[in-house]
């Protein structure tokens, strides 16, 4: 089976709502940490190794969503999304060199608590790719505040980049690569023998569906800025 860039380009926008809702789970999964920890902090109960291992795991796979929203989105978009971009959004430039810190030094980036609040205790310093010596200046808000202040410039963004798509129907997956995919060793014999015996049929079928997956990730954008803004809106309020 050979492939074109269009086929990559198709493939990457009708995967790119699943990695939103991938995004959005990570966020919604580091602001259950910050919930439950002030939970613990209200009613005198100590954390453990497991939840305060929670945070961080949890951070660490947030701040990579952001690296593959980035790559794919760039795949299929007419504009590529640049760091420069994410750099100018509410804390995007720490989001960019902490996700490097965290993913090839392995560092733990959230170690700090107070009060049951979880921080980013200081300035990190590494080594990035050219062997230069940068400095990472540590957010001055708690891990729940900075996130869901990204989170809600980086849905805005995206949104606004996915916006501006030209409709694209019928972008779903060809007879081709449907036949390609039956070949699986997964697929039982009696699956492929029905393609078979009515491929013209399930060719026309496919051909009337019409679906616009842009239409899709802005929707899952949108109740991503949704709840930011309610949770923002509720920090304000405490």
């Amino acid at each position: 089976m050979s492939i074109t860039k269009n086929d990559q380009r198709k493939w990457c926008l009708n995967f790119f709502k699943s990695k939103v809702k991938e995004f959005d789970f990570y966020l919604r999964g580091v602001v259950e940490c910050c919930d439950q920890s002030m939970l613990r902090f209200k009613t005198s109960r100590q954390g453990t190794e497991h939840t305060e291992n929670k945070i961080v795991f949890a951070f660490s796979a947030f701040a990579n969503t952001i690296q593959t929203l980035k790559d794919s989105g760039s795949i299929f978009l007419p504009t590529k999304i640049t760091w420069g971009d994410i750099a100018g959004l509410r804390h995007g430039k720490f989001m960019e060199l902490s996700r490097n810190a965290a993913t090839h030094d392995g560092h733990p980036i959230v170690t700090a608590w107070a009060d049951g609040h979880y921080f980013v205790p200081a300035d990190i310093h590494r080594f990035d790719s050219r062997g230069d010596l940068i400095k990472i200046v540590a957010p001055t808000e708690d891990v729940s505040q900075f996130c869901l202040e990204f989170s809600r410039d980086f849905g805005d963004f995206l949104a606004t980049r996915v916006r501006a798509l030209e409709p694209m129907e019928s972008v779903g997956f060809g007879i081709d690569e449907l036949e390609h995919g039956l070949q699986s060793r997964f697929v039982p014999e009696f699956v492929r023998q029905l393609f078979r015996d009515r491929r013209s049929e399930i060719e026309k079928a496919m051909a009337e569906v019409k679906t616009d997956p842009a239409e899709g990730c802005r929707s899952i954008l949108m109740q991503v800025i949704e709840f930011c803004d309610e949770r923002l809106a509720a920090s304000q309020m405490n």
